[in-house]
């Protein structure tokens, strides 16, 4: 979902009472609606939402991979909160009768319908959008109500999360092409993921290969960066890491193969061999790591 979550949520809300209430309770579709509790105009059903906070069950930071040249923004979650009033307009004797008559079709139907959606795909498997009963005590819905010129009316209250706004901005993810790094009178120079040593006064140069990998969370289809994985080659230096996740691996032009090994306190320990005399060296070593027994896990 985009920007518009927020109205969609809305206009599910509105359909699934219009399929339980309409026509056995209500007669026609249009009243049932959107509105505030002092402008319902000729609506008997009105849905009012009187308040949107930010879901701190849900922290979701860090770029997304969206294709291997482009990263998203991350996505925002919230929970909306809903006031839902009848408004029956019956004969006097009869309107508090019909407003419960409706209310309770109303539970009915959230109950019946509590799934409306999903999250996105973004951050692996996604999590159900709810329609949840809101426990408010009497006096905070009194204080909810702060309509003066209309007398308080028996609400439901309910709550919908998490719902998802993904954010609209991305930026351009370039591999690394070129490594310089320097120490004392020795230049080391990395292109197209291939390098050279060039020392300083030397006649010649001696050529060597870089090899980069990148490990994947597998559940969530995410970069593991920083410390959440080791990654070593035996017999190699270890890796220049950077902020994105990558390892770069220099000075491994002396092998015919190496085997890349991943061990992490979350994730189950892997290997990977790789055949340099077939690698294509502008080429990313793509490993997924499968989550072990201390993997932080929510329910979703």
């Amino acid at each position: 979902m985009g920007f518009s979550s927020i109205s969609e949520v809305g206009k599910e809300l509105i359909t699934i009472l219009n399929r339980a209430l309409v026509p056995d309770v209500i007669l026609h579709t249009g009243a049932i609606g959107l509105c505030s509790p002092n402008d319902h105009g000729d609506f008997s059903v009105g849905i009012y939402l009187y308040d949107i906070s930010a879901n701190t069950d849900i922290q979701k930071t860090g770029m997304i991979n969206t294709t291997s040249r482009e990263q998203r923004f991350p996505s925002t979650f919230w929970t909306l909160h809903y006031m839902i009033t009848a408004y029956s307009s019956g004969d006097l004797k009869f309107r508090a009768e019909e407003d419960q008559r409706l209310l309770g079709k109303v539970v009915q139907a959230l109950a019946d319908n509590a799934v409306i959606g999903e999250t996105s795909e973004l951050y692996g498997k996604p999590m159900k959008t709810r329609i949840e009963v809101e426990f408010i005590e009497p006096y905070e819905k009194l204080r909810l109500w702060t309509f003066p010129n209309e007398p308080y009316r028996l609400s439901l209250f309910y709550r919908v999360q998490p719902v998802e706004i993904t954010s609209a901005k991305t930026k351009p993810v370039t591999r690394v092409k070129d490594l310089r790094f320097f120490c004392g009178d020795e230049s080391i120079v990395g292109g197209n993921m291939a390098g050279r040593r060039e020392i300083a006064g030397a006649d010649s140069a001696s050529s060597y290969r870089s090899l980069v990998v990148l490990c994947i969370d597998k559940e969530t289809g995410r970069p593991v960066t920083g410390s959440n994985a080791r990654v070593y080659i035996e017999g190699v230096k270890p890796p220049v890491i950077k902020d994105d996740g990558y390892r770069v691996f220099l000075r491994v032009s002396d092998k015919e193969s190496v085997t890349i090994h991943c061990q992490s306190g979350i994730y189950e320990p892997c290997e990977r061999e790789i055949d340099l005399q077939e690698w294509d060296d502008s080429e990313v070593v793509e490993i997924e790591l499968e989550p072990g027994e201390s993997y932080p896990r929510y329910e979703l």
